[in-house]
C-alpha cells in the first residue's frame, strides 16, 4: 500500500509542477511557439468551456462512484491496483483539461481560459491520494467480522451443520403456520352489499 501511495503522489506532484511551470511560462509569454496573439472562434471557445465544466465534476464523481461500487473487502494487491487505476483516470482527465486551457490561453490570451486553469489547479487539491481511501477498499463495513482464508478476506459465518439448519427451518415452519389471504377485489367487503 505504501508503494502505491508513493507512486500516486509522485504522479500527482510531478503533474502539478509540470502544469504550473507551463502555465507560468504561458503567462509571461516565454513559450516561443505562440509569440503573437491569435483569435479563437466563439464556437471553439464554447466547446472548450463546456468540456471543462463537464470534465471537472464527471471525473470527481467517477472516482467516488468507482470506490463505492467496488466489492469490499478485497485483498491488498487488488485494492492497490483498483485504486491506482481510478486515481490515474481522475488525475490525467483533469490534467488534460488543464493543459487544453493553458494551451488555449497561450494562443488567444482569453481570460476565460486563464481562470478555468486556476480553477483546475484548485480542483487538484481534491485529487490527492490518501491511505484512508485505499484502506477503505480492504475493510468490511462496520458491524461485520472478518476471517482470513487462503489470503482472501471473507465474512464470518456461523458454523452449523447443514442438517441442523434444515431441521430448525422445518420446525419453525410447522410451529408458525401463516394463514394465506387472497386479496382479490371480489372477496372484499363493501359497505351496502
Amino acid at each position: 500500500m505504501e508503494k502505491t501511495i508513493k507512486l500516486l503522489r509522485g504522479h500527482y506532484y510531478g503533474n502539478i509542477i509540470l502544469l504550473a511551470v507551463i502555465f507560468l511560462f504561458s503567462i509571461f509569454s516565454m513559450i516561443p511557439l505562440f509569440a503573437d496573439r491569435q483569435a479563437i472562434s466563439a464556437t471553439l471557445e464554447r466547446y472548450a468551456i463546456m468540456i471543462t465544466i463537464i470534465a471537472i465534476p464527471a471525473s470527481l464523481k467517477f472516482f467516488v462512484d468507482r470506490l463505492k461500487k467496488s466489492a469490499c473487502p478485497v485483498d491488498i494487491p487488488t485494492a492497490s491496483n483498483k485504486y491506482k487505476n481510478i486515481s490515474f483516470i481522475r488525475l490525467y482527465t483533469i490534467s488534460t483539461v488543464a493543459l487544453m486551457n493553458i494551451f488555449l490561453f497561450n494562443i488567444s490570451r482569453n481570460m476565460n481560459f486563464f481562470w478555468f486553469t486556476v480553477v483546475l489547479f484548485i480542483v487538484f487539491l481534491f485529487c490527492k491520494p490518501s491511505y484512508a481511501e485505499l484502506e477503505g477498499l480492504t475493510k468490511l463495513p462496520e458491524g461485520q467480522g472478518l476471517t482470513e482464508e487462503e489470503g482472501l478476506v471473507v465474512p464470518k459465518q456461523k458454523e452449523r451443520e447443514s442438517g441442523e439448519m434444515e431441521e430448525q427451518l422445518l420446525e419453525e415452519i410447522q410451529n408458525n403456520p401463516e394463514p394465506i389471504e387472497y386479496n382479490y377485489p371480489e372477496n372484499e367487503q363493501v359497505d351496502g352489499k
